[in-house]
């Protein structure tokens, strides 16, 4: 039977990544020119993850093939798909994905954790920071080129603008036509770091709100787990 992963997480200092460090160390991502995925079968031993936070938290605790039923992850692949429409022994695709680890400091007080999708800096009205896996944060395609697993992070920085400035960002953002601008710049690497320049700022990590940090500092985890989704 699938098993549900829906509980709120209590993430603490990536405990499960010690336990589980071997199982991060992988360098199969995706190549240009090489079809990502293969077809397959769904397994007994999927893990159902209703949203990206509970997807977190399975993949932190070593579970390797999971499927999501809501999350920017999907907006990415371009597709609703809904767990239920997977059964048992059903043909699938699996899609390898990276996980990230993710260092929230504040005052030199730091706590890690791991993501999947997303980790805003800032709030909805003065946005900071986005980083985002397969480059959607909600309805919005940020950061057009990122690939939920190509190796590497990618982060939207904002710079300082007037609230029209950016309604008009965000609306261009919906067609992904926003770059290039003046007051955006993309930031990628294996390990990418924010660090304020005006105090802590609000910290949400894959649609749960964290806390508030200084400086937040995400590395890559590649080919960490497994997205199964309907063919």
């Amino acid at each position: 039977l699938f098993r549900s992963c829906c509980s709120r997480p209590r993430l603490a200092r990536c405990g499960a990544e010690r336990e589980h460090d071997a199982h991060w160390r992988h360098d199969m991502t995706i190549k240009k020119g090489v079809e990502w995925g293969s077809d397959g079968v769904v397994p007994h031993y999927l893990v159902v993850a209703r949203d990206e936070e509970s997807l977190a938290r399975a993949v932190a605790h070593g579970s390797r093939h999971v499927t999501l039923r809501a999350g920017d992850l999907l907006s990415a692949l371009g597709t609703s798909a809904d767990a239920r429409e997977l059964l048992l022994g059903d043909r699938c695709r699996l899609l390898p994905f990276d996980a990230y680890e993710v260092t929230a400091s504040r005052r030199g007080n730091s706590e890690t954790t791991v993501a999947v999708s997303t980790v805003l800096v800032g709030s909805a009205l003065r946005p900071a920071w986005w980083f985002t896996a397969g480059g959607f944060v909600g309805r919005s395609n940020a950061i057009p080129n990122s690939h939920p697993n190509d190796g590497r992070a990618d982060a939207l920085g904002w710079s300082r603008t007037t609230l029209r400035e950016r309604i008009t960002v965000r609306r261009r953002m919906r067609l992904g036509d926003h770059l290039p601008h003046p007051a955006l710049h993309i930031v990628n690497g294996e390990t990418i770091t924010w660090r304020s320049g005006r105090g802590a700022q609000p910290v949400t990590i894959d649609g749960r709100s964290w806390g508030r940090a200084d400086e937040v500092t995400i590395t890559v985890r590649p080919d960490a787990f497994v997205l199964c989704t309907p063919n």
